[in-house]
């Protein structure tokens, strides 16, 4: 019988991965709780849904030519130069087939992964403005999660707000089954009020947004100007997260907090130039924000995209990825994958890429092994906005999977 293999840390070489440990990471529980949904299209299902709706490759409405010319276009220099692209992708984008499919394809990809938990982000300005109603792409997203959840795939939805498009007036004119002339017309505004709308149209609990969130340009957008938004929507039942310290200073986290009363940063890497940033989400809080989202005092998470943030430049090699440090220093940090048709990978990759750039001599801090895999995979249920009777039975699914044959976590932790 071949004997198998025990992975503490020093196991994991020269940037390869054993087979068995690569399966292992693989077949892991995983959460999903940093993902734009237009952010998982795929080059080919773009170019397939572009002819669908005959908009010819090529043209101003799809500048690309060939799903290599658009695989090309995906080598960024920072955020702004991805999200030139992703917004032209997007624009394919009419139907409410076209959501569907794009929903139903990550579904799949992500319960091939094993991913038991996820919750999608997704941007309907970036939809509304160009005059598709926003019900159209809520329902057709909610249909794909639905479908999903039949074949074991626990799943929320979460509206973003553009931070560097218009923010708008309370008086701004929204209907949720109406879209948009312009960006100038879909404001931050008109979009916050159609979510709620939606909210409070939807027979099926299942299909209510759950949260907002704030993506888009960082830089020179403060989360301060969307403090109003942010009240409304808490006011409105929506749990808070938000882009921050991504390109952002510790600053722009701190506005998060203090301004936004978000439970949950997306990215939050620049929280370690803050040891005082660090010591608060660190610290388990016990605020009305924090008890609604968690139903317990809580720390505040972060999600982080490590192969998103060398793709876009957040660190200039990816062994300077500073997820353990931040894990070191006591806060809640979790695995997640941004946009990952453009940046190489699910979560799963992000995963694997972990254990190739921080092996022994290849990462700038200390070098990984599994308990941190452990402790990441389980921060992400900790993190996720589900019940608590729910975590625990996902986190000991995690558990169970980590301690059974060959019992990888236990000979690391023996080792």
């Amino acid at each position: 019988m071949k004997k198998k293999k025990s992975y503490s840390g020093s196991s994991v070489g020269a940037g390869l991965l054993d087979s068995d440990l690569e399966q292992f990471i693989r077949g892991m529980p995983k959460t999903e709780l940093h993902m734009h949904i237009e952010g998982s299209f795929e080059p080919e299902l773009a170019f397939a849904i572009a002819e669908r709706n005959d908009i010819l490759p090529g043209s101003p409405a799809f500048p690309y030519k060939t799903v290599g010319d658009l695989k090309t276009a995906y080598s960024f220099s920072d955020l702004k130069s991805f999200l030139n692209v992703y917004y032209k992708v997007s624009q394919v984008l009419l139907k409410k087939e076209d959501f569907y499919d794009l929903a139903r394809a990550y579904c799949e990809k992500a319960m091939i992964e094993n991913i038991r938990h996820t919750e999608i982000f997704f941007d309907p300005q970036s939809h509304t403005s160009r005059g598709i109603p926003f019900n159209v792409v809520a329902d057709a997203i909610n249909e794909a999660l639905a479908d999903a959840r039949k074949k074991g795939l626990s799943n929320k939805l979460i509206v973003s707000i553009l931070r560097d498009s218009p923010v708008g007036t309370p008086e701004d004119p929204a209907d949720f089954k109406d879209g948009f002339g312009s960006m100038e017309e879909a404001t931050g505004w008109a979009t916050i009020k159609q979510a709620v709308q939606y909210n409070a149209s939807v027979e099926r609990p299942e299909y209510k947004i759950i949260g907002i969130g704030l993506d888009s340009n960082e830089m020179g957008y403060p989360p301060s100007l969307f403090t109003e938004i942010y009240g409304y929507a808490r006011q409105n039942g929506l749990f808070c997260t938000a882009h921050a310290g991504e390109e952002g200073p510790p600053e722009y986290i701190w506005e998060v907090l203090e301004e936004l009363n978000c439970v949950r940063i997306d990215h939050g890497v620049r929280s370690t130039d803050d040891p005082g940033l660090v010591a608060y989400m660190g610290t388990k809080r016990d605020t009305e924000q924090v008890l609604q989202a968690y139903d317990m005092p809580h720390k505040i998470p972060a999600t982080v995209c490590p192969m998103s943030n060398y793709e876009l430049k957040v660190f200039s090699k990816p062994g300077l990825t500073n997820i353990l440090k931040m894990l070191d220093m006591g806060m809640q940090v979790s695995v997640n994958s941004d946009d990952p048709a453009y940046f190489g990978g699910y979560v799963t990759e992000n995963y694997l890429e972990l254990l190739k750039w921080l092996a022994p001599g290849r990462g700038e801090g200390r070098s990984n092994n599994l308990v941190d895999i452990y402790r990441l995979c389980v921060n992400g249920f900790e993190a996720s906005w589900i019940l608590p009777a729910e975590k625990i039975q996902f986190i000991d699914e995690a558990a169970a999977y980590f301690l059974s044959n060959p019992g990888l976590l236990y000979r690391t932790l023996s080792d």
